[in-house]
């Protein structure tokens, strides 16, 4: 009895009774299911993308009326600093508002005088030395242009708002 067991356990292969070789279920179709994956995570992908990008709703101010009876409030006065060092004005040019005071520090070694045609009563009255300030508060809009007495070719430009 022990014999018709084994021949039964070795005639149980089936590709041997056909003489055929079937491919596997999952060599036939592991690439189509591999392809598959692909295009779902694509697919999830872009929907990912597309739902993380919509911007949300940007709630503006409402606008409000400003009747001409109240006071706009205004901004706090600034202080600016331009630097002269080598015969060069850093920062050339400068956009101020009407009100601010700009500081001139002469960081050269050498004193400097700065005046401006622009401007009335723009003058530093006197020679600046090294490591000291002039300072001037611009009440009045406008293009002012300034320079060095010493040298004109040294110049720079203030516009106030």
């Amino acid at each position: 009895m022990s014999e018709e067991l084994e021949v039964q356990l070795t005639k149980k292969d089936d590709s041997s009774k056909s003489g055929v070789n079937r491919p596997s279920f999952r060599t036939t179709h592991e690439p189509g299911i591999s392809w598959l994956v692909v295009v779902i995570l694509l697919i999830l992908s872009g929907l990912a993308v597309v739902h993380f990008s919509d911007p949300q709703p940007v709630v503006s101010p409402t606008p409000t009326k400003i009747s001409d009876n109240t006071i706009t409030p205004t901004t706090q006065p600034r202080i600016y600093t331009i630097s002269y060092n080598s015969g060069v004005f850093s920062p050339t040019n400068l956009r101020i508002h009407a009100g601010d005071t700009v500081r001139f520090k002469n960081d050269s070694i050498f004193p400097i005088r700065i005046l401006s045609e622009d401007l009335v009563g723009f003058d530093s009255i006197g020679d600046i030395p090294q490591d000291s300030y002039f300072s001037f508060t611009f009440a009045a809009r406008g293009t002012f242009s300034y320079y060095n007495k010493s040298n004109s070719d040294q110049t720079g430009t203030i516009i106030v708002r």
